[in-house]
């Protein structure tokens, strides 16, 4: 049930800047009732009030509503919010919330206003734009964080991802969206200093450039690269080992596969969870043939690109996706991994056809793989003889559906061995 609460506050001549007595003889439990369904907007405007009873109430719900975090996204209304409510409000949440969300462009002032007074408890930020600056600050003001998304980044360096990974000794997740639009490279490359790094979402020119370092994190379990185009093609030595330049490395979802199994090679790594959301070609059988690396527990492939819109220039391109190069490299490949595998996602693809899907159970139906797809309903209790069924998204995975909405991207999930079990395959 949704509630609509129309609130009108009174002011009597005789007590100027008082609240009428109607209301303030509530007591605390009406008056919570009454907070807790207003708006954020609103409540926010009752603590511009000044009224200590009633700023109390409103700290006392947000204390307890967001105290795990508090997502400006999901708060619609805060859009007609002014810069400086924005940053008030942010005052407020900074100090009862362990996560920030989606903060906006106008977050900017509010951390400069934080320099002398560090947010210790913040774990989690995450913006939609960040530039040098913003980065330069956060050190400081948060330097306990665990988690940092600077969504679109302008100009940001390589001495900028050194000051992350140097200064932010407790990180674990960082995600950085589109490549810097300036015209220097990532050289020299940014130092991976931070050794509890866990999960690492980046452009694929950054990850080129810095795939050395990246793969030496003996903790890194998820690594995404978003694909680009890079102008400048940059120095490697090894890049005749792989099949592809480099412009096609940064644009092809299987020519970052293809160097991540390079690197990946003479390490104690497997690959158990492999996402895309790119075209597929004819070099994926090639590439899922180092045993030793796929070891895949789950498989994703969306697929809804077949009109892409480019961040980067603007552009708008056909990506049209031949049926018969699916099923020449995909089944064959999955065929490899029939033993370990046991989830399969092609939610959000067109290409996942009647055709192919029913070919694709049937080649994993005796490993009990359960196949996740638009087309089959959604069945609390599948029968014991279907194993498709629909994939239930959860809200951060749906925001996470919207977020690469227009993004192409490859994401590993990688499992460390002990040394003993080197070029092995577990036993299940």
């Amino acid at each position: 049930m949704r509630f609509r609460t129309t609130l009108t506050i009174e002011y009597t001549e005789s007590t100027p800047n008082k609240l009428g007595l109607g209301f303030t003889e509530l007591n605390d439990d009406c008056l919570l009732l009454i907070c807790e369904n207003l708006s954020l907007g609103d409540q926010l405007r009752l603590l511009q009030l000044k009224e200590a009873r009633l700023s109390h109430l409103v700290l006392r719900i947000w204390a307890r509503k967001y105290a795990n975090q508090f997502d400006w996204r999901k708060e619609r209304q805060l859009k007609f919010l002014s810069d400086d409510e924005e940053n008030q409000l942010l005052d407020y949440m900074s100090w009862r919330t362990k996560a920030l969300l989606n903060l906006p462009n106008s977050s900017r002032k509010w951390l400069d206003r934080k320099r002398k007074h560090p947010l210790n408890h913040i774990q989690r930020l995450s913006f939609r734009e960040s530039n040098t600056w913003l980065i330069q600050s956060l050190p400081s003001v948060c330097p306990n964080l665990v988690d940092l998304n600077l969504g679109q980044g302008e100009g940001i360096k390589a001495a900028d991802l050194c000051l992350v990974f140097g200064e932010l000794k407790h990180l674990r997740g960082f995600e950085l969206r589109n490549c810097p639009k300036n015209d220097e490279e990532f050289s020299p490359r940014a130092r991976f200093e931070c050794q509890q790094l866990q999960i690492l979402k980046l452009p694929a020119c950054v990850w080129r450039a810095n795939a050395p370092e990246v793969f030496q994190l003996p903790k890194l379990r998820q690594l995404t690269a978003f694909l680009c185009h890079s102008l400048d093609p940059g120095d490697d030595d090894d890049d005749d080992d792989v099949g592809y330049d480099d412009d096609k490395a940064n644009a092809s979802g299987i020519a970052i596969l293809a160097m991540c199994l390079r690197h990946l090679r003479g390490r104690n790594c497997q690959i158990v969870g492999l996402r895309l959301q790119c075209q597929l070609d004819g070099s994926l059988l090639s590439a899922g043939q180092d045993a030793n690396l796929f070891r895949l527990q789950r498989f994703a492939w969306h697929s809804q690109l077949t009109v892409h819109y480019d961040v980067a220039d603007g552009s708008i391109k056909w990506l049209p996706q031949r049926p018969q190069v699916v099923r020449r490299t995909l089944l064959p490949f999955l065929a490899t991994q029939a033993d370990s595998l046991r989830e399969l996602d092609f939610t959000r693809n067109p290409h996942a056809t009647p055709t192919f899907l029913m070919q694709a159970t049937h080649l994993l139906r005796p490993a009990g793989t359960s196949v996740w797809h638009d087309a089959c309903p959604p069945h609390p209790h599948p029968p014991a003889h279907s194993h498709a069924h629909a994939h239930l998204t959860d809200p951060d995975a749906e925001a996470d559906i919207a977020e690469t909405n227009d993004l192409a991207l490859v994401e590993l999930e990688l499992l460390h061995l002990p040394n003993e079990q080197r070029n092995r395959i577990p036993a299940r």
